[in-house]
């Protein structure tokens, strides 16, 4: 693994694997990475959704699935939120 490179992977509270969210970030870049599982359909429900998509069909209510994050991740997610503020500090001294 790259020295450079911080990873922190969210397991959400439903404790289902398909649920997770992995924030990724290098020291040396101020921008953080959101990683996200995409929720698995049979194919001619995503074929369906990719032809509505192509011809401009849009929900108003969007595509959702959740996440429900653990009081204990906070500490982790504070830890990147850290990390941004410290990168904008960074950036807006320069």
């Amino acid at each position: 693994m790259n020295e450079n490179m911080n990873n922190e992977i969210f397991i959400c509270e439903c404790y289902n694997v398909e649920h997770q969210v992995v924030f990724r970030y290098f020291n040396d870049e101020a921008i953080v990475y959101m990683s996200t599982h995409l929720v698995k359909l049979p194919f001619w429900k995503r074929l369906w959704h990719g032809l509505r998509y192509i011809f401009g069909y849009r929900s108003r209510f969007g595509d959702f699935e959740e996440f429900i994050f653990n009081p204990n991740d906070a500490e982790r997610l504070e830890k990147i939120v850290e990390f941004l503020k410290k990168s904008h500090d960074t950036e807006t001294a320069n």
